[in-house]
């Protein structure tokens, strides 16, 4: 448990790490002719924790730079991923925040003149921030379920910009929610061009059907709650199959429910007008959620930010 007397002091105000400065967020600034607002030329990766612990940070950073190496951001950030751990891990301390979210951004850095040539940037620009917990699904959500429909934007292919780097080109993701909310959904699904499954704006989405939890292999940011949940299934006995599903075979799920970092695991009640199993949110989805912010709360896979304030329950 984690003793609130043993914390620091709290912040006046939420404090950011910009570009090798925890600066207070009135004064954290970074350039108009930083690459990452005018081409959206960079990645980011989102992080949450719960008593203080930040889940599964090793993992998150992993995947950062394997999306830097994949832009060939590598060139321009010359901070390694041991410094990256430890200035996440600082950013969340100064803010003093124990339920939290987290985002680190890194772009290719300030060009010179408001141009399309990467070459003339001097080096990568890195933002982390630390925030407590915002409610992507709301609690009555969770609890009733979420409607979700297929849209008629499709996920950009891999052969485009492969969707397992989370770049801060989130265009195609916006407006896929736009128009889910536009048509009086809660979210949406993103289809690939053959119509099949690929995840939902911001979300993975998994199905379970009898003993098998399936979940798409394609078109997807591989999730690391995505993998948590099938690290859970696997130790219940579930069969965990990845593959190619149509709508037809989720809307034909006994049980189907979405997962990101920020909001866990999100029960899916309907798709586009069909009721999912029995209209409610599933016995196995509830025992993920209940693992989940076990996991969270127990700090299993999990780094304590505090531990001079951490002592076992």
């Amino acid at each position: 448990m984690l003793n609130p007397a043993l914390l620091p002091p709290k912040p006046a105000e939420p404090i950011i790490f910009v570009n090798g400065e925890f600066l207070p967020d009135s004064q954290a600034k970074i350039s108009v002719l930083d690459h990452g607002l005018m081409y959206g030329d960079g990645v980011f990766d989102a992080l949450c924790g719960r008593n203080g612990f930040i889940f599964q940070l090793d993992p998150h950073l992993d995947r950062l730079y394997r999306g830097v190496h994949a832009l060939k951001l590598d060139r321009w950030l010359r901070m390694p991923k041991e410094e990256m751990r430890r200035n996440v891990i600082e950013t969340v301390y100064r803010n003093v925040v124990t339920d939290f979210y987290i985002k680190v951004l890194i772009t290719r850095g300030i060009s010179p003149h408001p141009v399309i040539d990467p070459r003339r940037c001097a080096e990568a620009s890195v933002v982390i921030y630390a925030r407590p917990t915002q409610f992507e699904v709301t609690p009555e959500k969770k609890e009733a379920g979420i409607r979700i429909k297929p849209l008629s934007i499709r996920r950009v292919p891999h052969d485009s910009l492969d969707p397992k780097v989370k770049s801060l080109n989130y265009l195609n993701i916006v407006m896929g929610k736009l128009e889910a909310w536009d048509a009086g959904y809660d979210e949406a699904v993103l289809l690939d061009h053959q119509g099949f499954v690929c995840e939902c704006p911001g979300f993975n989405i998994m199905g379970i059907s009898g003993n098998r939890l399936f979940t798409p292999s394609h078109g997807i940011l591989v999730g690391i709650t995505r993998a948590s949940v099938m690290e859970m299934a696997r130790e219940m006995g579930l069969q965990v199959e990845e593959g190619f599903y149509s709508v037809y075979d989720f809307t034909e799920a006994d049980e189907v429910f979405m997962t990101n970092t920020v909001a866990g695991v999100a029960p899916v009640t309907n798709i586009d007008g069909w009721t999912i199993g029995s209209g409610k949110p599933g016995p196995y989805t509830r025992k993920f959620q209940e693992i989940y912010l076990g996991w969270l709360e127990s700090g299993k896979h999990g780094t304590q930010v505090f531990p001079e304030a951490w002592s076992q329950p």
